[in-house]
């Protein structure tokens, strides 16, 4: 996998917070053989997230849809928006304290 944003073999791009590394051999349409890694800076190179790989089936093999450089970023902005509410949840719902018994 990738070791560091030197990589001869990826094009690094940040956006929104985020490292996009996009193999140098991907097509800008999408396609099924387009290799897009997103990272949090600070979990790169260690923790990545595929764009396109379907893992959700229980058994059988993995499967690659269609990408490109937009559904990437596509998904980070989901993820801006995800995070807005959920920390719209937590400030709307008040904790309720148990007082002293009386």
């Amino acid at each position: 996998m990738i070791k560091s944003n030197n990589d001869p073999n990826y094009i690094f791009e940040e956006y929104k917070g985020y490292i996009i590394a996009s193999h140098k051999n991907n097509v800008a349409e999408r396609h099924v053989d387009n290799f897009i890694l997103v990272y949090k800076k600070e979990e790169f190179p260690d923790y990545g997230f595929c764009i396109g790989l379907d893992d959700s089936k229980s058994s059988g093999r993995r499967i690659m849809v269609p990408n490109n450089l937009e559904d990437a970023k596509s998904y980070i902005d989901w993820l801006g928006e995800q995070r807005l509410k959920s920390d719209v949840k937590k400030t709307e719902i008040p904790k309720q304290r148990k007082g002293p018994k009386l």
